[in-house]
C-alpha cells in the first residue's frame, strides 16, 4: 500500500491521472482533495487504483531516482 505522500507524487507522474470533476467529487474538504493525488483520480477506488498503474508509477520513479545519483 502506498503513502499518503507517495499517491501524490504517483498523481503528478501518472499519465493516466483524471481528476474527479467538482460534481462527482465526495464530500469532503480534507488537505489531500485540493491538490493531485490518486485518492481523487477517477481511477481510484476501494483504495486502489482501477488501472492497477500504481506499482508500475512507483518503479518508474524509483529508477529515474537510481539514474539521478
Amino acid at each position: 500500500m502506498a503513502s499518503k505522500e507517495q499517491l501524490r507524487k504517483i498523481a503528478l507522474y501518472c499519465d493516466e491521472y483524471k481528476s474527479i470533476t467538482n460534481d462527482e467529487q465526495r464530500l469532503t474538504s480534507s488537505y489531500e482533495d485540493k491538490y493531485e493525488n490518486c485518492t481523487n483520480c477517477k481511477h481510484y477506488s476501494d483504495n486502489k487504483c482501477k488501472l492497477d498503474l500504481i506499482d508500475k508509477v512507483l518503479s518508474s520513479m524509483s529508477m529515474e531516482e537510481d539514474f539521478k545519483s
